[in-house]
């Protein structure tokens, strides 16, 4: 009995010393993705067990107080640290929030943060719109028949950003590609939601509508903008005959008969009737219809022809034609040539896709015309690589992955070869593209400037130096700044207003930015950030200006100047030091080789010729007198002809002295 007392109060102790010792840990943590309509209320749960510390939150790492009628408590305290947030709004309330609890005791460190709980307070967007080559599209989408062109649908100021889907009439189509996505630059807590839509004139279209529609969390009614396409093509024309069906052959002024020609065409087309390929000169028997069908586009027109009676010179071949203003007078040599009406078509798309913006005006040729593309732009004349080259003989231009470049005026040139001659004529259409897409800095840094920078060089003390770069963008950026790390903006600085770059006498999208800073000293030396904003996004670009003094530039130039004629000392002396050596050395060696001309000949011997004669040359010649008195002169010839090899052709010329020499005879 005692035993199992002691056991029991033993456990209780155990418990109150585990309550007393057990470490604050979260029971629940609030949600990693909570949203909330703009204007209601949110709980954002958090409790915690063998809570001693104080619950505090945070929002974005900044603490958060309790304020009436705003942020509270959910419930009366204890474990729960639950915060009710009402009136949520996505100014004040839209972000990531922590609960965190301080630690009960400083030396036991057992506080606790939560896993960041995104809260995403829901905002209506704005009704969503359709625009065309950079502009709203507010009217009908013409395009010709099998043109292609491309819209994109913008829902802005929503939050999360909204779904787009695209229909023709009452069927669902695919978008170009997927939606893209991208903050406001104004509001960068909502989003903008792009959808691009690529459509082609097909007549079978014409009159339908085509319908953007968006699809938001915030609202159970989806929003929509709306347009219709107007498809122009040439009319197809319909014969019918009245009665339909003849049962016996007409008989000459006693039948009555009457051909009907239907047209489907737009525009409306002008019926005209031939008899045998002959026009008919219009007579009392054309009638122009008046349609009383109803027809699915309204493009339908009609003429009667009635024959009352039918006479005998009525017998022949009917036909009708149909023309509108997509037909045009084609002149038809056997060389290309072009309509004579000068046409101008424009096509605006956005920066990144691939389209087909332009077909070349019809030509005819025998044999068949091909085609190829130019691009004008800044005066340069470039061909352009046509995938649709093997296609259709180049008559579609196809662009991929269109940037900025691409912009500017294309023209067509049909060329065939006529007796391996080949032949070209240009159309005088103008076709331009236009492209519209965010902000692009198109100066972008060089390999030798760095990483995300490229270099200016500037002089200390010039009067003004120019920061510049060029960037595209459609629409016009509304901001453009130069920025740097001084906190103070000196007069010197000064941003000039931008420069509109016109290229082939046609403006383009494409800006020149620049900054002149006057009086250019070593303290202007930093980087410098270009920032361009539009309603589509943004880009920015550093520049290090570097400034070099002028100073040690003379000084540099000063040695590099004693440098180079200290060098040209040291060759001069080099140069005069071998050529002394060598005059050294050409003089000894024709003081050891000379031979003075009196050892050939001379009349009496002298002691101090043969003392001061080398022993080899006593032993290359020898005197001897005859008895008459005369002078004989012996020579060892083998001698002399050693020593004449050993002689210098120079000291030859200068040392020997004319003589006369004979051989021994006897007198």
């Amino acid at each position: 009995m005692k035993s199992t007392r002691f056991q029991s109060i033993v456990a209780i102790v155990f418990s109150i010393v585990v309550r007393i010792t057990g470490e604050q840990r979260f029971a629940e943590t609030p949600a990693l993705y909570q949203e909330v309509s703009s204007g209601d209320d949110v709980q954002l749960r958090c409790r915690v067990q063998d809570k001693r510390g104080q619950c505090i939150w945070q929002k974005d790492r900044k603490p958060v107080g309790m304020h009436p009628d705003k942020y509270e408590w959910a419930s009366g305290r204890g474990s729960d640290c639950t915060l009710l947030i009402r009136r949520a709004s996505l100014d004040f309330d839209d972000g990531y929030w922590e609960c965190q609890v301080t630690s009960g005791d400083f030396t036991r460190q057992d506080a606790l943060t939560s896993l960041p709980s995104r809260l995403l307070v829901r905002v209506k967007p704005r009704k969503p719109r359709l625009e065309y080559g950079g502009t709203i599209l507010n009217s009908a989408l013409t395009l010709r028949e099998s043109q292609e062109a491309t819209i994109s649908c913008v829902s802005r100021y929503g939050n999360p950003p909204a779904l787009i889907k695209w229909y023709i009439g009452g069927d669902e189509v695919e978008p170009l590609r997927e939606q893209t996505n991208a903050t406001e630059v104004d509001s960068p807590k909502t989003w903008a939601a792009h959808s691009l839509l690529r459509v082609r004139g097909q007549r079978e279209n014409h009159g339908l509508p085509i319908r953007c529609i968006t699809m938001h969390p915030s609202s159970i009614v989806p929003a929509s903008a709306e347009t219709r396409l107007d498809v122009h093509y040439s009319p197809e024309v319909r014969l019918e005959t009245k009665p339909r069906l003849l049962v016996a052959a007409l008989e000459d002024s006693a039948s009555f008969m009457s051909l009907k020609c239907f047209a489907d065409g737009n525009p409306s087309g002008t019926i005209k009737w031939f008899k045998d390929s002959a026009p008919i000169v219009v007579t009392s028997n054309v009638v122009a219809l008046m349609l009383n069908r109803t027809q699915q586009n309204g493009t339908m027109t009609g003429s009667e022809l009635r024959f009352e009676p039918v006479k005998r010179n009525d017998a022949g071949l009917y036909s009708c034609k149909a023309v509108n203003a997509i037909d045009g007078p084609k002149l038809k040599p056997e060389d290309p040539t072009r309509n004579d009406t000068v046409q101008k078509y424009e096509e605006t798309t956005l920066l990144g896709t691939s389209l087909e913006p332009f077909e070349c005006t019809d030509f005819e040729a025998n044999p068949p015309a091909q085609y190829r593309w130019i691009h004008v732009r800044g005066g340069i004349t470039e061909t352009i690589e046509n995938p649709l080259q093997t296609k259709d003989g180049g008559k579609r231009l196809r662009l991929e992955n269109v940037m900025w470049s691409d912009e500017g005026e294309y023209r067509c040139v049909a060329f065939n070869v006529i007796n391996g001659v080949r032949r070209e004529m240009p159309s005088e259409a103008r076709y331009v593209l236009h492209v519209t897409g965010p902000p692009e800095i198109q100066a972008r840094p060089s390999s030798s400037g760095g990483k995300g920078i490229y270099e200016s060089l500037g002089w200390a003390g010039e009067p003004e130096h120019t920061l510049k770069s060029r960037f595209c963008s459609r629409p016009p950026p509304r901001l453009v700044a130069w920025q740097w790390g001084s906190e103070s903006i000196h007069p010197k600085y000064e941003a000039l207003s931008l420069e509109h770059i016109n290229e082939d006498d046609m403006p383009t999208n494409c800006y020149w930015a620049k900054l002149v800073i006057k009086d250019l000293q070593i303290e202007d030396a930093r980087i410098y950030t270009l920032l361009v904003e539009s309603e589509k996004g943004r880009d920015s670009t550093n520049i290090k200006l570097i400034i070099r003094d002028p100073t040690e530039m003379r000084v540099i130039a000063a040695a590099a100047a004693v440098g180079l004629l200290f060098v040209l000392l040291l060759i001069s002396i080099a140069v005069y030091s071998g050529l002394r050596l060598k005059n050294r050395r050409y003089r000894r060696e024709e003081e050891e080789g000379s031979i003075a001309a009196d050892a050939f000949y001379s009349n009496t011997p002298t002691t101090d010729r043969q003392k001061n004669g080398n022993s080899s040359q006593s032993k290359g010649y020898a005197r001897k007198t005859n008895s008459d008195g005369g002078l004989a002169v012996t020579y060892d010839y083998d001698q002399i002809t050693k020593q004449m090899r050993a002689m210098s052709p120079e000291a030859l010329k200068v040392r020997r002295a004319p003589a006369v020499l004979q051989p021994p005879t006897i007198v």
